[in-house]
């Protein structure tokens, strides 16, 4: 009787552990982010931005270049006190060009934030809201060289049916 009872308990614990057991689920974020036919469109409108910034900067280093030039042919000619000036006023132009990239950069990650967060935002909640009709506990990415384990299941091609993606 109590082998009975210890076999029905073990029984019980066993199938106990089964049903507790999680389903985990895992997918290539990155993939599945560029993928999305708003990314393209983001990165396009990116690099436009970027492209008007360069102008902008480019207008300055055109103007620092002829001021060096003008500088070098004048140089010998100058007395030491004008020539100190000059060159004082080059290294001021020099850092407004690096003042103006650094601010450029900032510009251009400010603006690449702010059309990739929706994105990135969808691309999460449609994961989500796959993982909770799937009953998947957990979600892995794979792109962050997680190590899949071969009882995940990939999500990469249900999530880009419901996002719409061919």
């Amino acid at each position: 009787m109590l082998k009975n009872f210890t076999l029905a308990a073990l029984l019980l614990l066993t199938t106990a552990y089964v049903n507790a057991q999680t389903k985990i689920a895992y997918i290539h974020m990155q993939q599945l982010i560029s993928s999305m036919p708003e990314t393209k469109r983001a990165l396009d409108t990116l690099q436009l931005y970027e492209q008007e910034l360069n102008k902008d900067g480019q207008v300055l280093v055109t103007e620092f270049q002829k001021r060096v030039a003008l500088f070098t042919k004048e140089e010998p000619t100058l007395k030491p006190d004008i020539r100190d000036i000059r060159i004082k006023e080059l290294e001021t132009a020099k850092t407004s060009i690096d003042d103006y990239k650094m601010r450029m950069e900032q510009k251009l990650a400010l603006r690449e934030q702010a059309l990739t967060d929706p994105i990135i935002a969808k691309a999460k909640k449609a994961v989500a809201d796959l993982a909770a009709e799937k009953g998947f506990v957990c979600v892995l990415d794979s792109s962050k060289d997680i190590i899949v384990a071969a009882t995940c299941e990939d999500l990469m091609a249900p999530a880009k049916l419901k996002l719409g993606i061919k």
